[in-house]
This record gives C-alpha cells, sequence and structure tokens, in this order.
C-alpha cells in the first residue's frame, strides 16, 4: 500500500454540512488534505460534526461561535493557514460574517475558494434556499424517473442525485482551481449549484428538448430486468457479436439474434427464466457476455469485488468503536486514498487546532468558558 496522498500538504477549511459539502471535502481528506471542520458548538454531549460519520472520515473539527467577535478572529487565523475553503451556506451568508471570497482575496489572493448552493452565487434565483429534492423537481429529473418508470405521476428518488452530483462537481472545480494556481500563482471563487450539477448529468436527456424536441422525442434509455428462478438479470443485448456470446452463454448457441429489440429481449428473458442467476452468471462469464445480478444494498457492499478494490475502508469511531464506509472511487498508480482516521465529534479536535495557532492552555480555557468554543472527547477517552 502507498503512504503518500497526491493533496498532501493541502490544507482545507470546511464549513459545510448536510450532504453535498461534507461528500465534496471527504474526498479531499480521502487524498490527503488537512481537513479542519468548523463546527457549531452543540446543544449536547455526543453531537457528531455536521454532516453525517461516513461523509466525515479523515477530519479533524473545531467548534466556534461565528457571532462572537473571538470566533472570528479564530476563524480568520485559520483562513491565513488554507489553501482551500468550502462554504454551503445560502449566499451572503459568509460575507455577513466577512468571511467571503471578495472579503478575503486581497489578504489571501491564492486561496481557492469554493461554494456549493441550490442556484449559485448570483443571478436572478441566488437568493432561493433549496436542497436537493428541489433540484429533483426543477431540473427535471423526476420527468425522467416518471418516464423510465411509465408512472402516471413523478415521485421521489431513493437518494439525493444532486447533493452527490454537487458534491463531485465541486471536487473536479477544486482540484482544477489548484492546478490552475500552480499556472497563474492565484486562487479563485468556484461556484457550484445543486442545479446545475443535476442538469448537468442530465445532458443526453436534454439534447432534444435543446435541439427542438418535444415531450414525447426522448425514450428511456433502459434494459428489462429479466427474471431467473431466484433473482433479477440486466443483460445488455448491444450488437450481433455481443448477442452471439449471450446465446451461446444461455445454453442457446447459434440461434439468430431476432429483428426487434422487444423480441430479442423477450427470448433473452425466456431463457433466464429457465436457470438460477448463478447458473446464468456462469455461462454467460464464460461466454464474454455482460450481466449484472440484482443485489440488495445489504448484498452489493459484501461483493468480494468492492474489497479486492479496497472500496470499502473502516475506520475508529468515537461513538461506535469502529465505522465502514465507501471509499473514494478513484485508483491511483503512485499513490494511496481513503481515510486513515474516524469522523470527529464536534469539537472533538477543538484544543488540538487551538494549540497550532498557539493558543496555551490557559487561553483555550478561556475561550471555552466565554462560549466561544468547546471541545468533545470520545467516550471513554
Amino acid at each position: 500500500m502507498n503512504d503518500r496522498r497526491i493533496l498532501d500538504g493541502v490544507n482545507v477549511l470546511d464549513f459545510t454540512r448536510v450532504i453535498a459539502g461534507p461528500y465534496c471535502t471527504r474526498m479531499l481528506a480521502d487524498m490527503g488534505a488537512n481537513v479542519v471542520k468548523i463546527d457549531a458548538i452543540p446543544d449536547a454531549p455526543g453531537t457528531r460534526t455536521a454532516g453525517g460519520a461516513g461523509n466525515n472520515m479523515g477530519k479533524r473539527s473545531i467548534t466556534l461561535d461565528l457571532k462572537h467577535h473571538e470566533g472570528i478572529k479564530i476563524a480568520h487565523e485559520l483562513v491565513a493557514r488554507a489553501d482551500v475553503i468550502v462554504e454551503n451556506f445560502s449566499p451572503g451568508v459568509m460575507d455577513r460574517l466577512g468571511l467571503g471570497y471578495e472579503d478575503l482575496k486581497g489578504d489571501h489572493p491564492r486561496l481557492v475558494f469554493a461554494s456549493i448552493s441550490g442556484f449559485g452565487q448570483s443571478g436572478t434565483y441566488a437568493h432561493r434556499r433549496a436542497y436537493g429534492a428541489t433540484a429533483h423537481a426543477e431540473a427535471g429529473w423526476l420527468w425522467v424517473q416518471q418516464q423510465a418508470a411509465g408512472t402516471g405521476e413523478p415521485f421521489a428518488p431513493g437518494i439525493t442525485i444532486a447533493d452527490m452530483a454537487a458534491g463531485l462537481s465541486c471536487f473536479s472545480g477544486i482540484l482544477a482551481a489548484l492546478y490552475d494556481r500552480e499556472n497563474t500563482g492565484n486562487g479563485q471563487w468556484v461556484d457550484v449549484s445543486l442545479m446545475d450539477a443535476q442538469l448537468s448529468i442530465l445532458n443526453e436527456v436534454a439534447a432534444s428538448p435543446l435541439n427542438g424536441g418535444g415531450v414525447d422525442d426522448w425514450k428511456p434509455f433502459r434494459h428489462p430486468l429479466h427474471a431467473a428462478k431466484d433473482g433479477h438479470m440486466t443483460i445488455n443485448i448491444g450488437g450481433a457479436r455481443n448477442w452471439e456470446r449471450i446465446a451461446e452463454g444461455l445454453g442457446h448457441p447459434g440461434v439468430a439474434m431476432p429483428d426487434g429489440v422487444e423480441q430479442a429481449n423477450a427470448l433473452v428473458g425466456a431463457w433466464v427464466g429457465e436457470q438460477t442467476t448463478t447458473e446464468a452468471a456462469a455461462g454467460l462469464e464464460a461466454a464474454g457476455a455482460p450481466y449484472g445480478i440484482s443485489q440488495s444494498m445489504p448484498d452489493a457492499v459484501e461483493h468480494p469485488y468492492f474489497a479486492e478494490r479496497g472500496m470499502i475502508v473502516e475506520t475508529d469511531d468515537p461513538l461506535d468503536g469502529s465505522l465502514r464506509a465507501i471509499n473514494t472511487p478513484i485508483v491511483f498508480s503512485g499513490a494511496g486514498r481513503g481515510a486513515t482516521f474516524g469522523p470527529p465529534l464536534a469539537g472533538q479536535q477543538t484544543r488540538a487546532i487551538l494549540s497550532e495557532l498557539g493558543r496555551s492552555d490557559a487561553e483555550m480555557d478561556a475561550l471555552i468558558a466565554a462560549g466561544v468554543t468547546s471541545e468533545q472527547e470520545a467516550p471513554g477517552a
């Protein structure tokens, strides 16, 4: 295992919460960035950092009251050490705190400042508050699902695709801005919205209406699920050569491919129905045909492929002892990836981070007593 990380030495100041922002900064941490999370002072012990345990592996947390002048002062000291700031407050919140990009870029010209919001940082819609569900509805995703499922009404997805897409987009934008900084010497503002990110992954669907097509001109890109004796499989027929593999793999070598797609899929479905998923998979794999066996999520995460690829990572956890989560899905030939320690409680590293800023124990005690910050230790620590 390679212990070198591509983002070793990159300092990230993380003001994010909910999903998109923590997902983005988790990937930065997985690649070696030193991510310091700014959390609100919790109301109760045992409070985790904002954004969920899995999305906060590999980060450290300090709590700050950003309405207190001393809290803002400490935030500015952390900014001075940062290469990257990531935030997903509503547009204008960071400005009102004196921590917006325009406030900071003069003193910190190399700073990469990344913002995630519902509708972007400027324009007619920037004021609107939004969650992923907003983008699902207004950027067309609910309609796409409805068309694919053939239902009379739109329905909510099982996960917030818009948040994940925005987190990935912001991650990519930060890396691009860091690379550009090496060429120009300057950082910049990376502006990512849930709406833009959601629309961007529907580019194939949007091609028709963008070029004169109507509601009925786009047809869902779907491969049927075929029922085996003990489960379901998906098989992409593709062209004539792949058909030969499928026919051979399912025990019917030499059968000609039907002229129509529906007829071809119906024949494959009949063949699959004669076998178990294990039997069909063995034949298809031997013939070199692509297939997939439908898995529940509990089964999927235990797939031996993911273990072999290092896609499941396990770290310590301050509340549960240990935590397993999904790893960043990028494998490097010359560097490692993945969290090396667990998600923090809100303020779990407050003293360590303040010490790095030069605060004495007495000064830290005074800040905690004044309500500027707080600390939490893991139970039993």
